[in-house]
């Protein structure tokens, strides 16, 4: 059996881009991991006050918003490059890379000096639900605006990952990655433990480096090797290539910001109607339970494009089976997640040792089931975005961002648990992954296959 599935691999030329991509990932992945079980412990003896711990992360996954802020250009330069590669059409790679990084640097001028002025006439310190006497509203916007100017150098540079899925070069952003976790876990081991506002403070300065760093390196490396004649010129830069870069972007712009306003406002959510506090148990289970479909995600990873440039070849009969091996081997995935919770209470102590948090069983089944959701959804979404049919996702998740809200609004009225965040994402996602598993299982079903 092993055999025949070696074969069949070296047989496809996109099977062995995705087991490469596969392989390179989790070897990087791996070590990523370590990296960010080893980071909640150092970031809580860093910050003595888990208060201002909470405010932090708070800060990052609501500001982190403004990457999705792209009008999809990213996805869309992504799926339009793997075209032009496919063709091997320079002339079409040049235009697409050249627009995309056009438009983008307009975006990233607008959003950023509108954020920058804008920032000063918000309350911040009323935003996270931090009392003034921890954190002074001098330093909470200070801090502020570091992280937000952060993301926007980020906004940019990102857009290099984008080129390098397009290359089927996937591995790389896990490295990216990687190295700016790396740099961040080191900060907070080294950096001496002042006051609470001078470490929220040194630590939003430093981000700005250990965000962007990598990802100029990258985007220097990529266009002194692999592209070099494909580096963005103004002279390139033409309506008819952003047109395509951005209408196919659209699309992927509105799911983005569905699906970002679903998943990246628990912390928000915990933090306004609760406390910021327990944003820190909520991230020790998330880290832990996300584990398997961390994972998993990175098999999906190289997936994407490969389905592009298989659409583009009309290799219907590899479609179809990726489609039906990845639905069975997420379902070992979704098992996994299961198999978490009656070990959880010893994980914690041995990861948190002093700092560890009593388990509560209820909670870890919730991300059980959440994390099964996600799974599943990672595989639908992934082919669907490869394809480009994403009309039902992005209804669902339009709705599913109406429903959180109601949920979530009406639910902590009559009840203050914050798991109530988890059942919320379950109660809005688990629908959309019954509706585009039909959807698409009558798509694939239509295609002509050898």
């Amino acid at each position: 059996m092993l055999k025949s599935l070696v074969k069949k691999i070296k047989s496809n030329n996109l099977n062995q881009l995705i087991l490469k991509n596969t392989i390179g990932a989790f070897l990087v992945k791996g070590a990523a991991l370590v990296i960010s079980f080893l980071t909640i412990p150092a970031y809580m003896r860093y910050f003595s006050e888990q208060k201002v711990l909470g405010v932090w992360y708070t800060i990052l996954s609501v500001l982190i918003w403004v990457l999705n802020f792209d009008l999809g250009i990213g996805n869309g330069l992504r799926n339009k490059l793997v075209e032009a590669i496919a063709k091997n059409n320079k002339h079409l790679m040049r235009g697409y890379i050249s627009s995309a990084y056009f438009m983008v640097g307009v975006l990233t001028i607008i959003i950023a000096l509108t954020g920058l002025i804008l920032s000063h006439f918000i309350p911040w310190n009323s935003v996270f639900n931090i009392s003034s006497d921890l954190i002074s509203p001098k330093v909470m916007l200070r801090v502020v605006r570091s992280v937000f100017l952060g993301i926007m150098l980020q906004f940019f540079f990102r857009l290099i990952n984008s080129i390098l899925y397009a290359l089927q070069y996937s591995a790389i952003n896990n490295f990216i990655s990687l190295i700016s976790s790396i740099m961040q876990l080191i900060f907070v081991l080294l950096a001496p433990s002042r006051s609470p506002e001078s470490n929220l403070v040194m630590l939003a300065d430093f981000y700005i480096v250990s965000s962007n760093m990598p990802l100029l390196l990258a985007t220097i490396f990529i266009f002194c090797t692999q592209i070099r004649s494909c580096f963005p010129r103004f002279r390139y830069v033409k309506r008819n290539y952003a047109t395509a870069v951005f209408k196919l972007g659209g699309t992927f712009f509105w799911c983005q910001i569905m699906y970002m306003i679903i998943m990246n406002t628990n912390e928000f959510f915990i933090s306004q109607f609760l406390n910021p506090s327990y944003v820190v148990e909520y991230q020790v289970y998330n880290r832990l339970f996300s584990l398997p479909g961390t994972l998993f995600a990175l098999a999906l990873t190289p997936v994407w494009s490969a389905v592009t440039k298989a659409m583009a070849e009309k290799d219907y009969t590899w479609l179809n089976s990726l489609y039906r091996f990845l639905k069975q081997v997420g379902w070992v995935a979704i098992g996994a997640e299961f198999l978490i919770i009656p070990y959880l209470q010893l994980i914690i102590n041995l990861w948190l040792q002093d700092n560890a948090i009593q388990v509560n069983c209820f909670y870890g089944l919730a991300f059980a089931i959440f994390g099964g959701v996600l799974i599943y959804l990672g595989i639908l979404s992934t082919i669907v975005c490869g394809i480009g049919k994403m009309r039902l996702q992005m209804l669902c998740y339009t709705f599913g961002v109406v429903i959180k809200f109601v949920f979530l609004f009406i639910g902590f009225k009559i009840y203050k648990g914050w798991i109530l965040v988890i059942f919320s994402n379950i109660f809005v996602l688990a629908p959309y992954c019954v509706l585009q598993q039909i959807s698409l299982d009558r798509y694939i079903a239509e295609k002509p296959t050898k």
